[in-house]
């Protein structure tokens, strides 16, 4: 889901259309669709050639597989272009069946992978907050993961930024439980820490942001992260007279990265600021 690729550029047939059943068709449904088409379509009869036999058999091969089947289906959605599409209605079948957080789930996949980005978050609002909802439940973790990291992209495009942090931190605390974006995981923590120091401050009022970046320390998201958190922490409790906390903010930043850009500036600013005020 890191790259949006047009369809057309992938020559994948649609094996479910092949054998003309739905994408949640059962294996026996599978293997009798398969039956049924490969009788009709026996050379023997004259009723197809080579290639059409050729895909009935890749199709059955893959489907009547179970890993195969799941790994087909992990991108089957973005693979399939819409003139392939014209046995099978995915997107209507789903959305027939939007009373069941299961089908809620997988139509936001199918949303966001088909450049529907409004329609998925509205779907998502439904079901984000309930247990049952939860994305990595009907997917592979990574995919379900990947899938939400696209909407928190979604939100900040909208500058509902907010409510990518909700989601940013959810995904870094399920990574940090079992690891789910692999290498990708740089990429979110440099989203994330963008999000906190740039995106964030254009919302929140200063006393929202101090909160906000507590919470952010406490993810324990990475060092690089959790030191310029505390910057920024800092940097707000100074401006607002709250010397001996923002002594503190850098004091911990410094320990983390003695370094950093810009930090020892600070602390000298936040020690003149206690001089004057009389502090020990």
């Amino acid at each position: 889901m890191r790259s949006r690729k047009s369809p057309k550029d992938h020559p994948v047939k649609d094996f479910y259309a092949i054998l003309g059943v739905h994408p949640e068709a059962p294996t026996k449904e599978i293997k009798s669709a398969f039956r049924k088409r490969a009788k009709a379509k026996h050379p023997d009869t004259g009723a197809a050639n080579d290639e059409d036999m050729r895909l009935l058999l890749e199709a059955y091969r893959v489907l009547s597989d179970p890993q195969a089947r799941r790994e087909y289906d992990r991108g089957r959605l973005r693979l399939i272009p819409n003139s392939e599409r014209d046995i099978f209605d995915y997107r209507v079948w789903l959305k027939e069946r939007l009373d069941e957080p299961e089908y809620v789930a997988k139509l936001v996949f199918y949303d966001l992978l088909h450049k529907l980005e409004d329609e998925a978050l509205e779907l998502y609002e439904r079901i984000r907050d309930s247990d049952e909802g939860r994305l990595e439940r009907f997917f592979e973790r990574p995919e379900a993961m990947d899938a939400e990291f696209c909407i928190a992209e979604e939100y900040v495009a909208r500058g509902r930024y907010v409510d990518a942090y909700a989601v940013m931190r959810k995904l870094i605390a399920m990574e940090q439980r079992s690891s789910g974006f692999g290498y990708f995981y740089d990429v979110v923590l440099q989203r994330f820490r963008r999000l906190v120091l740039e995106d964030l401050p254009r919302v929140l009022e200063p006393e929202a942001m101090l909160d906000t970046l507590s919470d952010a320390i406490d993810a324990r998201s990475s060092a690089e992260n959790d030191a310029q958190f505390l910057r920024k922490r800092a940097e707000i409790l100074y401006r607002l007279g709250r010397v001996s906390e923002a002594r503190t903010a850098v004091t911990r930043a410094a320990t983390l990265a003695p370094r950093m850009a810009g930090l020892r500036v600070l602390a000298q600013k936040i020690a003149n600021g206690m001089q004057h005020i009389g502090a020990p």
